[in-house]
């Protein structure tokens, strides 16, 4: 399900046809200078912003609140917390705090040094968030320096009869069940090798983090790159394919927003397991779902090693205005944001689809497995196991992210494998390849012997040699990455070797 942009308006219209009652407000205007209006920035990288917007929203009208809500989200605005600062232009053109934002925990470091913990007495059911999170935030007062909302860990998706990706507890066992060179092409070919996300610096970094964690207790130092936590992620690199590990050039599918494109095409028959985080089942078909196992991702060679769990919180910025004076209207919204009902028909609307987005709180982890056995999975990935929460240990997100280049830098150089490099010239036969594929690979130590022009693996309209070494970051033409016109091949001219 690709994530819906329908404006809220028409959203609280369709809850007035239902429902028969109008909303005093649709918490998407503006904040103005003058107004008593409080504003609310959202995770943006959910399946779908607008029903979070539309739970919230009634639940702050229906408590009876008389402030304007201004709930944003907009990534342009708020990416998550990954580069943005919690300010937004309002409507009379003026720099504002936001003054309650949802950021990805693993900035905690930097976040709680500009927001204030939320006393115990402003949180709904503490008890209720889940362990890892609430052991994390909770403060020796029982403040907690932000409200847990959602969560997740690295899952594998697959077929619930692979008795292979079912036996795996470690890393290396990952890596032996899915070797290196399986396919070599940005999508892999039918239900083999292995689908997963190492593409961004920060995905990478956190990735490196949390693998030297797990082998030695301590976050590694960021003042170095350690060979010896490089070389399983590059092996893990190249259990899947150049582009779609590391470089991120995976042709788009219709319907299916890019950062789940992995799990599209593990729905539509391609690899033999997909790397990713829970919501990236709300993009696959009920066939595949009705069929689907999951498992955490093991990051260490230790079976018995916790799992690493993700978390998105609700800060409250020291800036806002609301906290002057003794103001504690930021606290009632942070916990309205993080309630048990608010969350599950965020996560689960009565009359929507489930998001498979991994709640924060048990109890509605409980209460969504009584409707989907999914959640029930999603369960007992979290209790299986210990959880420990990913918390970078940093304060600064820019250094961070360009310890993440470095990381980036040297698990590339490290990538020992061939890739299907595109061919700017269409190949329809064996023939012609050996006349075009020797001066495509000339500069990637040479052509392999194996081509394709199918799509996937090849992107649409492309054809594709296999070379010795991988280069580009796109396998993209550069002298031609708007596209081809070529004659659809006869179904004998098609052809793919995987290595």
């Amino acid at each position: 399900m690709a994530k819906l942009r329908f404006p809220l308006i028409a959203l609280v219209f369709l809850a007035f046809l239902v429902t028969g009652k109008a909303s005093a407000q649709n918490c998407d205007s503006i904040c103005t200078d003058g107004d008593t209006c409080i504003a609310a920035a959202l995770y943006p990288y959910v399946p779908d912003t607008n029903t979070f917007a539309q739970s919230i929203c009634t639940a702050w009208e229906e408590s009876g609140r008389t402030e304007t809500l201004y709930l944003i989200a907009d990534e342009s605005v708020w990416d998550g917390g990954y580069g943005s600062n919690p300010v937004y232009t309002n409507g009379n053109g003026a720099q504002t705090p936001i003054d309650v934002f949802v950021y990805d925990a693993m900035y905690l470091s930097y976040w709680a040094q500009q927001t204030t913990p939320v006393p115990a007495s402003f949180i709904s059911n503490p008890a209720d968030f889940v362990s890892y999170a609430r052991t994390a935030l909770t403060q020796p007062d029982d403040s907690m320096l932000a409200l847990p909302m959602l969560g997740c860990t690295n899952i594998m998706f697959y077929n619930e009869d692979d008795a292979g990706i079912d036996s795996v507890s470690t890393l290396p066992e990952f890596i032996e069940i899915n070797p290196a060179g399986v396919y070599i092409s940005p999508v892999p070919y039918n239900r083999s090798g292995a689908m997963v996300n190492m593409a961004g610096k920060t995905t990478i970094a956190v990735n490196y983090m949390v693998r030297g964690f797990l082998e030695t207790g301590e976050w590694p130092s960021m003042a170095s790159v350690d060979p010896a936590i490089i070389t399983p992620l590059t092996e893990l690199a190249e259990s899947a394919s150049y582009y779609n590990a590391i470089t991120g050039a995976i042709p788009s599918l219709a319907g299916v927003e890019d950062q789940y494109v992995r799990a599209g095409y593990f729905s539509e028959g391609y690899g033999r397991t997909s790397v990713g985080f829970s919501e990236s089942m709300s993009q696959m078909s009920a066939a595949t779902r009705s069929e689907l196992k999951l498992r955490a991702l093991p990051w260490s060679d230790n079976a018995a090693a916790p799992n690493m769990f993700y978390a998105d919180v609700v800060g409250v910025n020291d800036a806002s205005q609301f906290l002057s004076d003794g103001g504690t209207l930021p606290f009632i919204l942070a916990n309205l944001m993080t309630e048990q009902a608010v969350m599950q028909n965020a996560i689960a609307p009565p009359s929507g689809s489930l998001s498979y987005l991994f709640p924060a709180r048990s109890s509605i982890l409980t209460a969504l497995g009584a409707q989907d056995p999914l959640y029930t999975q999603m369960e007992a990935v979290l209790t299986g196991k210990p959880a420990l929460l990913v918390n970078m240990p940093t304060t600064s997100r820019v250094d961070f992210h360009g310890f993440g280049a470095q990381v980036q830098t040297a698990v590339i150089s490290a990538f020992s494998g061939q890739c299907d490099m595109e061919s700017a010239t269409y190949i329809g036969s064996t023939e012609q390849a050996s006349s075009i594929c020797p001066q495509v690979c000339e500069k990637n130590s040479g052509w392999i012997g194996s081509w394709t022009n199918m799509s996937p693996p090849a992107w649409p309209g492309y054809s594709a040699c296999g070379c010795a070494q991988c280069s580009a970051s796109s396998p993209l033409p550069a002298s031609d990455t708007a596209g081809m016109e070529m004659a659809v091949p006869e179904p004998s001219d098609l052809r793919y070797n995987r290595n």
